[in-house]
């Protein structure tokens, strides 16, 4: 079962390659973002906070997006940061929650989220936040058709630069616009931030050639100028329309392209689908056969001498094999039975169960079992109890064992069991968690714990491994995954 387990997660991993890139990048964001928070960089952390939240945008995980950008601010928050402080970190969140709503179409929200900006952008004061959140702006008005009030952020956005009769740098600034507006793919705002530079362009010009030129030679030049900026007018006319119409000839073609590789993707999905409905069906029929046989071997068992220690070790291990089938059978989830669990109390009670059953003078040791951890604690248990049962039976007399607890991560925990037996020999470890694997005297052990412990940890979204760098008798490391 766990090689076509195996099979099916192969194949879907080849079947979603195509999104590896975009999940690469979303992973340095988070990455980043998480290294920044930590070191209280809280301008980057912003900044790399709304590009991850840009790459769930695009790949239309909104509530991804939002609550990425929800837990950074609960994160300021944590950190002491007041709402109205760090006017330029809540200005970068804020502006990619707009942009995702942007692309939902939701323009009540947008508007609200644009509303805030504008009160984080007046915070800043910066030049640079200013502008851009005045192309913003400009940007919803014109996609609104509001064309009026996106006139007027676009005119308030280069006065700042004609007030001071910097009419070069008001010229650079109207071309970033039009740049900008081209990235961002929006044709309206294109049309009317070139209408609105050439006619600044027209008034500027007009006004430079009357202060260097003078009266008396204006109309001259004005006649000679005017053929020369129709003639550039028309030139730079027919070069955004070129541009505009190779943009739609590269989107067709790809949109073309994407068509086909979803299709070639979709189809890939069935197949699989088909292949793990498949092994699931095989496993079924596997477990219901070892269901069926523990079923009809209890009976006869019935029968037979009870105290014979031969049918008490067949009954154990009918029994267990009723267990495997049981657990094999039950549905995979990380969130069923998970409740806040006291650590100390939970391991001592385990621990109380197995001590009776450990050799004299061996002893068994809490580490690191202070405090609360999200875990079901029923599967988790059952778990435990079997790795410290081995590690009794195994232990000499004077020996060690220790129960130790770690946090890995925000939603990762970790058991390990170490005890001071003679180890796990390494003919045997290939095969150690694997059911039925090899022959066995079944009044020495059935071998079958292992491979259910396994199991259940698989379960519960989890992993069980035996820590071969620990050359002094044996490691058992369970790690479970809260989703």
């Amino acid at each position: 079962m766990r090689r076509l387990i195996s099979l099916a997660l192969t194949l879907t991993l080849s079947a979603i390659g195509l999104l590896a890139d975009t999940q690469s990048e979303f992973n340095a964001h988070l990455k980043a973002y998480n290294s920044r928070i930590a070191a209280h960089q809280y301008l980057p952390a912003a900044q790399s906070a709304a590009a991850a939240a840009a790459v769930c945008v695009n790949a239309h995980n909104y509530d991804g997006a939002f609550r990425l950008l929800g837990n950074f601010d609960k994160a300021l928050a944590q950190n002491g940061i007041a709402p109205d402080s760090l006017p330029a970190v809540r200005y970068t969140t804020e502006k990619a929650r707009y942009e995702a709503y942007r692309q939902l179409k939701n323009n009540g929200s947008a508007l609200k989220s644009l509303s805030r900006m504008g009160n984080f952008a007046k915070k800043a004061g910066t030049k640079e936040i200013t502008t851009d959140m005045l192309f913003n702006e400009a940007q919803y008005y014109y996609s609104t058709d509001q064309n009026a009030k996106g006139d007027l952020c676009i005119a308030r956005l280069i006065k700042q630069f004609d007030n001071s009769k910097d009419y070069t740098a008001a010229d650079k600034a109207y071309r970033s616009l039009i740049d900008r507006a081209v990235s961002a793919g929006d044709a309206e705002l294109v049309e009317h931030t070139y209408e609105n530079y050439m006619q600044w362009s027209d008034s500027i010009e007009a006004i430079t050639a009357h202060s260097e030129l003078g009266k008396v030679k204006k109309e001259y030049a004005d006649s000679q100028e005017t053929i020369a900026e129709k003639d550039h007018t028309i030139a730079t006319r027919t070069g955004w329309i070129v541009t505009f119409i190779t943009l739609f000839v590269i989107a067709v073609a790809a949109l073309a392209i994407g068509a086909l590789f979803y299709f070639r993707i979709l189809a890939k999905n069935r197949r699989m689908k088909k292949s793990v409905e498949t092994a699931n069906a095989q496993s079924a029929a596997k477990s219901a056969i070892l269901h069926n046989m523990s079923s009809q071997m209890e009976p006869t068992l019935e029968r037979l001498d009870q105290s014979d220690p031969a049918v008490q070790n067949l009954r154990g291990y009918v029994k267990r094999v009723g267990e495997l089938s049981d657990v094999e059978n039950a549905e995979t989830s990380a969130s069923a039975g998970l409740e806040e669990t006291n650590l100390d109390t939970f391991c001592e009670t385990i621990v109380a169960k197995v001590r009776p059953l450990v050799r004299p003078r061996v002893t068994i040791t809490l580490n690191g079992t202070k405090g609360y951890a999200l875990i079901n604690p029923q599967e988790v248990g059952k778990i435990l109890t079997h790795l410290l049962e081995n590690a009794a039976k195994y232990t000499p007399d004077g020996g060690k064992i220790t129960l130790s607890y770690k946090k890995r991560g925000a939603k990762v925990n970790q058991f390990i069991v170490t005890d001071s037996g003679p180890g796990i020999p390494e003919a045997d470890r290939d095969t150690l968690f694997t059911a039925f694997s090899s022959q066995c005297d079944i009044a020495e052990g059935d071998r079958l714990g292992l491979p259910i412990c396994a199991l259940r940890a698989e379960k519960i979204n989890g992993n069980l491994i035996l820590d071969t760098t620990v050359t002094s008798g044996a490691s058992f490391v369970l790690t479970i995954h809260n989703t």
